[in-house]
Formats: structure tokens, sequence, C-alpha cells
């Protein structure tokens, strides 16, 4: 089977407006967050990812996971040829893009990340230009998500760093809910979810989510520059059609190579 590259559906899902809460004035009232992009750069230099616990402090991963609990979501999806499907056998979380939110939790999550990409294209020549930022939440007893990459090995490549902001207060070893993470040196790191752990890996890597038994809850933010991530979309979707087959006499049917067989058999113009 093809390598699984992901490519949700931008959900421009933005919650209801509503008075600024205690936790949001907090937020709005709350010094800047700043990282150690240098350390962050060299741990990505050696291994291709980084991993920093107590990254943004407790009571920003606080203010952020109610603000992200708060955001609707819907069941994400996954990229079949060229089309959209659900499967939750392969991906079981549901999910919002957070392009359009206006609260200061998330405000100030989207201003760290932004200063950190910004720090990461001088320390690593990424040529970002652009973060997007997804919440995706996957409730107790989901089954995860299949190994698959961010974006795609090869240029065009248009995600270059994923940074994963884990908001699991009430997580325990037994949780499970692991993120299996395989690394630019042959090596594969098991990263658990815990609150306020921030891993920022190269988006080409191969990873996976494993099973949960507690809900798990994290903030995505993808550093990626404009343009190769539209070069590359425009490739995955040329890929796509090319791997469809067509019927060279003449029926109109155009399906996958799975279905050519009850397709030689239905086939009109099949005497």
């Amino acid at each position: 089977m093809a390598q699984l590259v992901e490519r949700t559906a931008r959900l421009e899902i933005s919650p209801p407006a509503a008075a600024p809460s205690v936790t949001e004035a907090a937020a709005e009232a709350a010094p800047p967050i700043t990282l150690d992009a240098a350390a962050i750069a060299q741990a990505i230099e050696a291994t291709g990812y980084c991993v920093v616990d107590d990254a943004l402090g407790a009571m920003h991963a606080e203010q952020l996971g109610a603000a992200c609990r708060a955001v609707p979501k819907a069941p994400a999806t996954i990229q079949e040829g060229t089309d959209r499907i659900n499967d939750s056998k392969r991906r079981d979380d549901s999910v919002a893009f957070l392009k359009d939110s206006k609260a200061p939790p998330i405000e100030r999550h989207r201003a760290a990340m932004e200063g950190l990409r910004l720090q990461l294209n001088n320390q690593l020549n990424l040529n970002t230009d652009a973060c997007s930022f997804m919440c995706a939440v996957y409730e107790a007893g989901a089954s995860g998500y299949v190994k698959h990459r961010d974006s795609a090995p090869t240029k065009p490549s248009g995600r270059k760093l994923t940074a994963i902001y884990y908001l699991n207060p009430n997580w325990h070893a037994n949780a499970k809910g692991e993120l299996r993470l395989w690394d630019s040196t042959g090596g594969v790191r098991l990263v658990e979810p815990r609150n306020d752990r921030l891993v920022v890996f190269r988006s080409s890597l191969e990873h996976e989510v494993l099973s949960t038994k507690i809900d798990r809850l994290a903030l995505t933010t993808w550093f990626f520059n404009r343009l190769e991530l539209g070069l590359e979309l425009i490739k995955e979707k040329r890929d796509a059609q090319q791997d469809l087959f067509e019927c060279e006499r003449g029926c109109g049917f155009r399906g996958p190579f799975a279905d050519v067989e009850k397709h030689e058999e239905a086939c009109k113009y099949v005497a």
C-alpha cells in the first residue's frame, strides 16, 4: 500500500462568540512565551526531532486546553486516491482547524509558534512563510492513527516542521496514546502525550498515534511554505489520478486497479 501522507481537509470551524472568561483574561495579561530555538534546532539537525518538557508552562497548558476543548470538531478524514474519506480504523480522531479562532489562549499559542517558526527558519534554513493550526482529540478507546507522514520526503514538500503540543493533565503511563516516531537516524522513539510537552519534528518523518484509554488532546502546528505546499498538493493529485485504471475499450470506466477484475466481468464491450 502506498505511504499515507496526511492531508486533512481544511475544516474552518470556529467556536461561537462569547464574553471573555477569567481564563481568557489571564491569557491576555500573560507575558509572551519564549522557547530555546537554538536547542530545538540542534536536536532536529541531529535526529530530526526534539522533545521539550514543561515547554510553555502549566498555566498556558490549562488555558489552551480549555479553549481547545470548547472548539466544535468534526471526524477527521484521510486521502484515498483523489477523494477524502472517513476511516476510523486508520484514523480515529476529531479535529478543528483554528484559523478563525480569536480565543486569547489560542492566539497566544499562535504567537509563540510563529515566533519559533521565524527563529527555526534561520537556524535550519527552512524557507517557511506560514503556520497552520489544528486541535485534535482522540476519545477514550480510539484506535489512533496509522503510520503516515505530514509531508512528502521529496520536493516539492510544503510542510517543513510539525510541532505538537499536548494538553492532557490527567495522562498517566497506563493511558497509552503515545506518538511513535521514526527519526532521521533510523531509530524509533515513543513519545508520551504528557501535559505541557512539545514535540517538534521534520514533517517528512513517519509517525503514528497509538490507541488511547483516555481522552487525548493536542494542538498541532505546521510550519510550511505556501508555494511548495500548493505544488505538493498538485503533484499528489496527479499521481493519484495516474494510479486509476481506465478501460481502453472506451466504455467510460475509470477506477482503482483493485476493481479491474470486477470491471472485466461487467464491461459492455467484452464479447
